[in-house]
Parts: structure tokens; C-alpha cells; sequence
């Protein structure tokens, strides 16, 4: 497990866009159970390589692009996918902090509130930027 959690630092992950081609995927397997075996199946298999080849990237910001202009074109239906990336905030008692995600990476900080701008440096990727506390 440490393994895969190490391989993923600093790639895209999942997103609304992957999650849909995985569907798709399978729906295209499933339907080649039943008819144009050959079409679907070749379908299957280009989306699930085009999932993974997202999923794997390390061009996150083309990746979060493509999935925003995807959410784009959804329109109101591109509200209802999950986005793979919610992560709940552990919730400590008699704790003032805040919990933002890096703009670069999605990474998980804990910040200190009624601190006013505060500037906040990434402990994954370093990336710099400043947030209202």
C-alpha cells in the first residue's frame, strides 16, 4: 500500500472526466457481451487506456483543464459525478485550524484561523500562496 501511495505523489489521481471513462468502460464491456463484440470491446479498451493514462499523468494542470472543460460540456449532469477527490477533514476537539487543499496538488493542510493573510507553503510539492484565515 505504501507503494501506490508513493507512485501517485504528484500525479493526477481521479477526477470527474476518469471516473466517466471508467463507466463508459464498462458499459462498452457490457454491451459487447451482447453485440458488436469486436466495436465495443476496441471501445472499451481505448477509454480504459485514456483513463489510465489521466490517472497516471503528471501534466495535473492539462489533466485539471481537460476535466473542467469536460464539466463544462456536462453542464448541470457534471454536478451529479463524484469527483474521487473528497476528503474529510479530521475533526479534533477544541482545535481552531482550517483545512485548505494546495491549488497545485490537492494536498491536505491544516492552517491556524483568525490569523488574517497568511502565506502557506505546501509540505508536498512547495508550492507558495496565500489564503485569508
Amino acid at each position: 500500500m505504501n507503494f501506490l501511495q508513493r507512485f501517485f505523489i504528484g500525479r493526477n489521481g481521479t477526477d470527474q472526466l476518469n471516473i466517466t471513462l471508467a463507466v463508459t468502460s464498462i458499459a462498452c464491456t457490457l454491451l459487447s457481451w451482447f453485440m458488436f463484440r469486436n466495436l465495443f470491446t476496441s471501445m472499451a479498451y481505448v477509454t480504459m487506456f485514456l483513463m489510465l493514462f489521466r490517472m497516471i499523468s503528471r501534466n495535473i494542470g492539462k489533466r485539471q483543464q481537460e476535466n473542467a472543460l469536460f464539466l463544462q460540456m456536462a453542464g448541470k449532469w457534471g454536478d451529479k459525478i463524484p469527483s474521487g477527490r473528497a476528503r474529510s477533514a479530521p475533526k479534533w476537539e477544541g482545535t481552531n485550524y482550517r483545512y485548505l487543499n494546495c491549488p497545485n496538488c490537492r494536498q491536505q493542510i491544516r492552517v491556524p484561523t483568525g490569523k488574517g493573510n497568511v502565506k502557506i507553503t505546501c509540505s508536498k510539492c512547495g508550492h507558495v500562496f496565500y489564503e485569508r484565515t
